[in-house]
């Protein structure tokens, strides 16, 4: 038997979405967010001299191109998707200097790992138990893996003004094992969790969000899915 709920608990249950929402959108306009479609949201704190690091831009690097068309930034785009790379270096190349894609992944170690491709989904992950390898056709092959550390190293920027991580999975074990020292450089940073398609739960989330905050980020979310971490300011 089906229980639905009444129209009296239906209304309880939209006026609460409503009332976050607003509180959300009030939190945002208080602490100077910026919200960029589909799910980005950001504290506007760049300038010319800032860097940023896109880990997951997909091919078509849009949180890349907006922040660079906005600001004027220096972004690195990380993935290591090879379908992906035509459309980056194009990009890349039409920057004037502004973009740098890396066929990166960025894990938990410093190495090669197995990465696979979808064929058909544009996301490919290093977790071979993701939804979109188990509902499709994919390739496996070769990547070169980075640590979090390991990649500001690379870059050689003392501050980064945000990195955002689209890990598809893989920033859980990267964020489980990260050093404090390995946020000293971040101002900023937008996580995607993929607890909706990976073995990992929403407790494995709330665990990251804690210990980020315990390393004095603050955190904000508009769905509980992608999470700003910032350092407040004085």
């Amino acid at each position: 038997m089906i229980i639905r709920a009444s129209p009296a608990r239906r209304l309880i249950r939209k006026s609460i979405r409503v009332g976050e929402r607003l509180c959300a959108a009030a939190l945002m306009y208080l602490h100077g967010m910026k919200f960029l479609k589909p799910n980005y949201v950001f504290l506007d704190r760049f300038t010319p001299s800032s860097v940023i690091i896109d880990v997951g831009c997909g091919y078509d690097a849009e949180f890349s191109r907006h922040l660079i068309e906005a600001y004027g930034l220096h972004a690195y785009g990380v993935d290591p998707t090879r379908k992906h790379a035509p459309a980056l270096k194009a990009l890349a190349d039409a920057s004037h200097g502004k973009f740098q894609h890396w066929p990166l992944a960025v894990s938990q170690e410093v190495g090669r790992l197995t990465f696979q491709e979808s064929r058909n989904r544009e996301s490919g992950s290093l977790l071979p138990e993701h939804t979109n390898l188990r509902e499709d056709v994919s390739i496996a092959y070769e990547v070169e893996s980075v640590t979090l550390g390991e990649l500001v190293q690379r870059i050689g920027s003392k501050s980064i003004a945000l990195a955002k991580l689209d890990l598809e999975g893989a920033e859980y074990e990267l964020l489980k094992k990260a050093a404090p020292q390995d946020f000293a450089a971040f101002d900023q940073l937008f996580i995607e969790f993929h607890h909706h398609c990976t073995r990992y739960t929403i407790q494995d989330t709330q665990d990251i969000i804690l210990k980020l905050k315990g390393m004095g980020f603050v955190a904000f979310t508009l769905d509980h899915h992608n999470y700003l971490f910032y350092k407040p300011r004085p």
